[in-house]
């Protein structure tokens, strides 16, 4: 639980991004605490620790960038109107999506941006990686645990892949997931659609991670009670409570996070 005493910074970097891609959560970045960013505080968090282990700057890749939040939030400089630099930690962040706008991406700091679907086979050429982020990613694909397998080998020895994902426990994702392959059973393979096809237990989780010869450094569910722009969300003490939730009942809280190192 080594997690609950991570101070709880970045949530104010994210909010002062001004920019119409993130009009539409203007009432959730008016808090202190928005709980639906910790998502990106669970990402920071675990990329510090690394960074203060390995006592240098990182190499990340970022897979699934969205609107290129988890680089705002580590903290990058703003530069311009509308553009970040990387923090000094970061040697380079690099990002992989289906689709995204490359030209956005920059404005965040991206490194390097590559269209690509992780489902299918990768070639990043020499290219290795100290962290791969996977933050709210799997849950979108047919087949998790193979995509992850082909993400490995980008992965130092030494470095982590992290992630997190909306959760339950694994029997009731068992049948979630056959509704969900129901749903969507004409549409699978449309990216263009916005869909969940998995369902990221703690079991999952830790299945994979004993397959895969990993050391689960850390897995934690996030929160009981989100209450999204709620008075409550201003207070350190409700973040706190909803993480500790989360540590004693890591598949009945509302997302699960993960560390995973490569030995």
């Amino acid at each position: 639980m080594k997690h609950l005493r991570w101070p709880l910074d970045g949530f104010e970097t994210v909010a002062a991004i001004d920019t119409p891609n993130l009009q539409s959560h203007k009432r959730a970045v008016t808090t202190r605490y928005p709980i639906r960013y910790m998502r990106y505080w669970f990402g920071r968090s675990m990329l510090n620790d690394l960074h203060a282990r390995l006592g240098r700057p990182l190499r990340v890749l970022e897979v699934g960038t969205d609107r290129g939040q988890m680089p705002c939030f580590m903290g990058g400089v703003r530069v311009g109107n509308d553009s970040f630099a990387l923090p000094e930690m970061i040697e380079r962040w690099d990002g992989i999506d289906v689709q995204a706008d490359p030209e956005m991406l920059r404005r965040y700091g991206y490194t390097d941006f590559l269209k690509a679907d992780i489902e299918k086979p990768l070639d990043l050429g020499a290219r290795r990686y100290d962290a791969v982020v996977l933050l709210h990613v799997l849950e979108h694909l047919a087949e998790p645990a193979k995509a992850m397998e082909r993400l490995l080998p980008l992965i130092e020895h030494g470095g982590l892949m992290l992630g997190g994902s909306p959760t339950m426990p694994a029997s009731l994702g068992f049948f979630h997931e056959k509704y969900l392959r129901r749903k969507y059973a004409d549409r699978m393979h449309d990216i263009t659609i916005h869909k969940h096809l998995s369902v990221i237990s703690p079991f999952f989780i830790r299945r994979f991670a004993r397959r895969e010869g990993l050391s689960l450094e850390l897995l934690s569910g996030a929160f009981a009670v989100r209450a999204s722009g709620s008075p409550l969300e201003n207070h350190s003490w409700w973040m706190r409570a909803n993480m500790a939730w989360g540590a004693l009942f890591p598949s009945l809280g509302g997302e699960v996070y993960f560390s995973m190192r490569v030995p």
